[in-house]
């Protein structure tokens, strides 16, 4: 392992999925002091602040004591800080070796210590597979990748691992079903990282309100319904590989934050759900409510339904200021030869729910994973304009992706609409 100070973008994106993974442990979700110094902490070095940490400085911050409180007579952050560690160690011991990016809490120090494997570091300047894979951590011997041609397709009508991957979704979804907790502040304590630091998410952070995330499922042409069906394991057998990976992404970057949410497939989505709260919608051709909410937008996607098993369809991202036109198109199945996915990404505020809406979704593929690291990676949304930091500014982008080996590249901007 190779130990890093000056951090690369990748390296940070890098760390703040481990983080993330390691705040769904169970050591930390079972000691909420931990996990809010440890976040805390990766938040300081990630924006290159480590430096200046000082035991009375974070216990006004995250413990909210007084400014010039006795650190002798009340050692909350020592404390803490010596959980963190035995947490650490305890999740090193567990998942250290499958793990590319290791975080440590050196004695005598609130510093964190972050070593990179050869494989990780190489990334820096060679851009690979796993560069881009911010899904579910793989360990040798397990699901295998599925071919791009494949990928859209339900994840419960592969076999013979069709269980296998059942299984991850469901482990996963419970995972995260119990690290989904509202942050409960003591008395005079300041939250930590609860309001995003770029414009596109600070609105919606600023709510203080659960976030609400309505996955497509596999089967999901059907219409919207507002009937309220319980999650259950049959339900997550229907979600596709790149809109579990996409729910990773964003689940991950919520939990970073410190941001509460809850989880369901369209299908068990009601309307009473989605009123007066954040919303999150993932997929579109799969998602009948991100049909439904996103038919107004300037980008939308064109998929004609009744051409379904019919050769030589297309999904397509239209523009409806130019009506009659497929501007951006990708084949419907994809094979070997398909080089590029096209997806959107954007936020609006919905009249319907009251609420404020972030959408991703792509048409091929992995381009709804790709939309999901452009909306959770610094290097992309350190660019955004401040301009929609306004709530009831909407915004949009096209991007496109380019696939290698059936996994997405880095996703650019093709086309803007703020209004």
């Amino acid at each position: 392992m190779e130990h890093k100070v000056q951090l690369t973008e990748t390296e940070r994106d890098s760390i703040r999925l481990a983080a993330s993974r390691i705040l769904a442990h169970s050591g930390f979700r079972s000691s909420e002091r931990s996990s809010r110094l440890f976040r805390y902490l990766v938040d300081k070095a990630i924006d290159g602040e480590a430096d200046s940490l000082k035991e009375r400085y974070i216990g006004h911050e995250v413990f909210g004591r007084e400014v010039g409180y006795d650190t002798a007579s009340d050692p909350v952050v020592r404390n803490a800080a010596s959980e963190t560690r035995k947490r650490l160690r305890q999740y090193d011991a567990e998942q250290g070796s499958a793990e590319e990016v290791r975080i440590a809490l050196p004695a005598g120090t609130y510093v964190l210590d972050f070593s990179f494997s050869p494989q990780a570091v190489q990334q820096d300047t060679s851009p690979s597979e796993e560069q881009f894979d911010a899904g579910i951590p793989r360990k040798e011997g397990t699901v295998p990748e599925l071919p791009v041609s494949e990928s859209r397709f339900p994840i419960w009508k592969k076999l013979p691992f069709a269980y296998s991957i059942a299984a991850i979704a469901l482990i996963g979804n419970l995972l995260l079903a119990a690290i989904v907790y509202r942050q409960k502040q003591q008395s005079g304590a300041t939250q930590v990282s609860l309001i995003a630091p770029d414009p596109l998410w600070r609105p919606m952070f600023a709510t203080g309100k659960e976030v609400f995330i309505a996955l497509g499922h596999a089967e999901g042409r059907g219409e919207a319904t507002d009937s309220t069906v319980t999650l259950t394991s049959s339900g997550l057998q229907r979600i596709t590989v790149t809109d579990l990976k996409a729910y990773t992404n964003i689940s991950g970057f919520l939990q970073l934050h410190g941001h509460s949410f809850q989880m369901r497939t369209d299908a068990e989505t009601t309307l009473l759900d989605l009123r007066d709260r954040p919303i999150i919608l993932i997929g579109n051709h799969n998602n009948s409510w991100a049909r439904r909410l996103t038919q107004n937008l300037r980008y939308r996607f064109d998929f004609d339904e009744e051409d379904i098993g019919k050769p030589n369809r297309v999904s397509s991202i239209v523009d409806s200021q130019r009506p009659g036109l497929r501007l951006w198109q990708v084949p419907i199945p994809t094979g070997p030869s398909t080089q590029v996915d096209y997806g959107i990404a954007g936020r609006f505020l919905d009249p319907v729910t009251g609420g404020i809406v972030i959408y991703l979704a792509g048409a091929g593929p992995v381009a709804t994973q790709a939309a999901s690291e452009f909306l959770t990676q610094q290097r992309f949304l350190r660019d955004l304009p401040e301009s929609i930091n306004d709530p009831k500014v909407s915004f949009e982008v096209v991007l496109k992706t380019p696939i290698v080996a059936g996994v997405p590249g880095s996703p650019e901007v093709i086309a803007t609409d703020i209004r």
